[in-house]
């Protein structure tokens, strides 16, 4: 399989006001952690990995974020905000037309992603162009394939299916880009590749 040009598969970790624990929404969230890998367009193998925490200036951190994502107020009291973070990742990210942007469930995570960079007039269409790669439709492409059910799969039920359980940690930002690009490295390969 080759696609046209590198892939990066980014996930967002976020916090939210307390009366929307469980349900926050783009509008209503601020990231505390960027990760993300690019996968080469050929092989698909891992070339480059950005990995950082935020600190956030609108919601803070909760005790659900930190029982969630095991994320702590402490953890991110000293990072620098979006406005430093995300023009690094956006430098990291690199040039437009030399890859795509990917996430499982994209549908929360890019458009977080442009929102957090218009609030700190930060150039995400000089870097990011076209829509994104969900890459929960190619789980459900794979389940599908195995005659295995699509209904409610999440990324730990497809990585269960996958036999990969436990070869990542949920809820932290690095380890769930790692997870949905292995999710892409099965579809088409066969089997995940190691990092």
């Amino acid at each position: 399989m080759r696609y046209s040009s590198d892939i990066v598969v980014i996930d967002l970790e976020a916090s939210c006001p307390t009366e929307d624990e469980g349900n926050n929404s783009v509008a209503r969230s601020s990231i505390i952690e960027i990760g993300a890998v690019r996968l080469d367009r050929r092989s698909l193998e891992v070339t480059s990995t950005f990995s950082e925490l935020v600190r956030p200036e609108e919601y803070p951190v909760t005790p659900f974020i930190t029982g969630l994502t095991g994320i702590t107020p402490e953890m991110v009291a000293d990072r620098e905000t979006f406005a430093a973070v995300g023009h690094r990742f956006l430098e990291w990210y690199g040039p437009r037309n030399k890859a795509i942007i990917a996430a499982w469930g994209a549908y929360y995570d890019i458009p977080l992603l442009r929102k957090e960079c218009d609030c700190y007039d930060l150039p995400f269409r000089t870097h990011v162009v076209g829509g994104a790669f969900d890459i929960r439709a190619i789980g459900m492409a794979w389940l599908a394939s195995q005659e295995m059910r699509t209904s409610g799969a999440t990324l730990d039920s497809v990585l269960e299916k996958m036999n990969l359980s436990g070869k990542f940690t949920s809820h932290r930002a690095a380890e769930d880009a790692r997870a949905a690009a292995a999710v892409l490295q099965v579809h088409h390969l066969g089997r995940a590749l190691d990092d």
